[in-house]
């Protein structure tokens, strides 16, 4: 039986969250986020709900009943931090620190991304969400909405930070995150002991410029590079 994710991206409809850079609002970067991730993990073979794939309000307890009535092995809630438009970087919450596994696998895999601008660090924190899931809970605020540097990766990196999410609840889950599930393996080629295949670089009719290409191919690493001199006509 696959594992159960539930990802909660936070806030929608009436209650847009922080508002960031050029009017950008939390409420549709935590859901576009939140879609890519499910996507990366369905292809990992395991079974997704979001609480909202829409712009819809949801209360806190919509949110956690529903993961909790559906059973799912952990939650992840998606957020965006906002402050004074000089703080930046990425922060993961976890309800206790005994508490963290979940929140320090996905923190660390989206440190791996480089798609952050500062590590503000694991932190534990009361929120509803965390409290109230009856599984292991996290809650990642992934950059500043109103920070200048941290808006860009909000909106330019999204497959970086969703991809790092993935990765870390498959950890947590102890699930091996493949890059091409379903794809066929690559078979090696086929080798013909008896045949050789000749790879020409150039033809010239000027010996100094082929002396110069074979210079070149040397510096290369090329060390069985060689002139083969051809005259028209020749048989």
């Amino acid at each position: 039986m696959s594992k159960k994710v539930f990802i909660d991206p936070g806030h929608g409809g009436s209650d847009s969250g922080a508002v960031g850079i050029n009017n950008l609002l939390e409420k549709n970067i935590n859901l576009q986020v939140a879609k890519k991730v499910e996507s990366l993990l369905k292809k990992q073979g395991l079974e997704v709900k979001l609480s909202r794939d829409n712009d819809v309000f949801l209360s806190l307890n919509d949110r956690t009943t529903m993961a909790n009535n559906w059973k799912a092995d952990c939650f992840i809630s998606i957020h965006c931090n906002a402050f004074d438009g000089i703080a930046k970087g990425i922060e993961t919450y976890s309800y206790q620190s005994n508490t963290s596994n979940l929140a320090s696998k996905v923190h660390s895999q989206v440190l791996n991304t480089k798609a952050y601008t500062l590590n503000r660090g694991l932190k534990t924190a009361s929120f509803y969400v965390l409290r109230n899931s009856n599984m292991r809970a996290c809650l990642i605020e992934m950059a500043f909405i109103d920070n200048t540097e941290d808006s860009k990766i909000l909106t330019q990196r999204q497959d970086d930070l969703a991809l790092g999410i993935a990765k870390g609840i498959c950890e947590y889950l102890g699930v091996e995150y493949k890059p091409n599930p379903g794809l066929p393996e690559t078979k090696p080629p086929v080798v013909n002991s008896d045949t050789f295949y000749r790879v020409v670089c150039g033809s010239f009719n000027s010996k100094v410029y082929a002396e110069e290409r074979l210079e070149e191919l040397k510096k290369l690493g090329f060390d069985d590079a060689f002139i083969a001199v051809y005259q028209k006509g020749a048989n």
